[in-house]
Parts: structure tokens; sequence; C-alpha cells
């Protein structure tokens, strides 16, 4: 019974692996600074204060109804790191802001490690990869003299409409508790001693 279940395994392998298009491989061309100023839409550096991984394991196998009825996708895992922006090149950003990177391409950033980040936008994302000049900031010499200074990001949006969000609570339970009060009095009548 085992050799039955090695042969299926052994086939199903087989198939799955000969009826791909594409193999997985990474072919980058090195580009200068700013050329790749030019195609990226955010251009920033900053530290990593978190990284999370995104999907498992089979999030790689995708099922069709066609033929070849299996395949592989090009993500096998992504990454979303939070960096906390301390200048910017290219783009509108806030200060704190996330990308996220996939395999077999993909970048990953190491927690507490200040980098340049290159990235543009995907799916309502930012999306980098190993194809884009992304550098630790100490290796990144020749990317801040070309770029010059930067500007700072843009704050983080304010917590503004949670207050007011409250104060319409408040307003709500305020005329719940007077609507109650004067239907109570409507009822029952106003009680002198």
């Amino acid at each position: 019974m085992s050799k039955r279940l090695t042969k299926i395994f052994v086939l199903i392998t087989a198939w799955i692996g000969l009826s791909q298009s594409a193999a997985l491989a990474c072919s980058c061309s090195r580009l200068s600074p700013n050329e790749l100023l030019q195609e990226a839409d955010v251009v920033f550096a900053g530290k990593v204060i978190t990284e999370n991984k995104v999907g498992w394991w089979p999030s790689w196998i995708r099922f069709k109804l066609n033929p070849p009825f299996v395949e592989r996708t090009e993500d096998f895992y992504r990454s979303r790191t939070t960096f906390e922006v301390a200048t910017v090149w290219k783009g509108k950003i806030f200060a704190k802001t996330s990308v996220v990177s996939g395999s077999p391409c993909g970048y990953y950033f190491r927690h507490g490690e200040e980098y340049i980040v290159y990235a543009r936008w995907f799916e309502g994302n930012l999306g980098t990869g190993l194809c884009w000049r992304n550098n630790e900031l100490r290796d990144a010499g020749e990317d801040l003299a070309a770029f010059g200074s930067g500007k700072p990001p843009a704050p983080n949006p304010s917590s503004a409409p949670n207050y007011i969000r409250a104060l319409i609570v408040v307003f709500l339970l305020l005329f719940l508790l007077g609507w109650a009060t004067w239907q109570a009095r409507r009822k029952y009548g106003v009680q002198r001693s």
C-alpha cells in the first residue's frame, strides 16, 4: 500500500512541477538612483518598527476549473513591514508607513534597522521587491548623495474624528436621558413634597 501512495505522490508532484509555464527566477537590471527615482511612486528613509508575515504556505497554490487545474502563484508569502519614516524624497507618505514585499523576489527588512526604500502603489498597498534599490541606510551613500536632504513625512492623520464620535455619543446619551425623564414625568406626573 505504501508503494502505491509513493507512486501517486510522485506523479502528482511531477504533474504540478511540469504544468508551470514560467520559472520563478528574479532577474533585475541595475538602475541608477535617479532612474529608479523616476520609476518609483515613493522613495523614503525610515526605521523598521514592525514586520508581519502575511499569508500561509498554501497561499502559493491556486486551484482552477480548467487545465492545469493547479497552478503556482508568484507569492509564496508576503511580509508587511511598518516604518517610522524620517525623510521623504518622492511621494506623499505618513510618518508611519507600511510596505508589502512578497516571495520569491521580495526584499525582507530587519527589525530596528534603517533603510532607504523604493516602492510603488499596487492594489492599494505600497509594494517593493528585490529589484528595487532598497538598502540599509548606512550603505546607501550613492542614493543619499544623488537625492539631497529630502523633506519630512506628513504627520499621521489625527485622532480628532474619534473625539467627534465620542461627543456625538455623549449628546445622544444626554438626549435619551432627557427623553426618558420627560416620558416618566408625563406618565407619572410631577411629585411634590
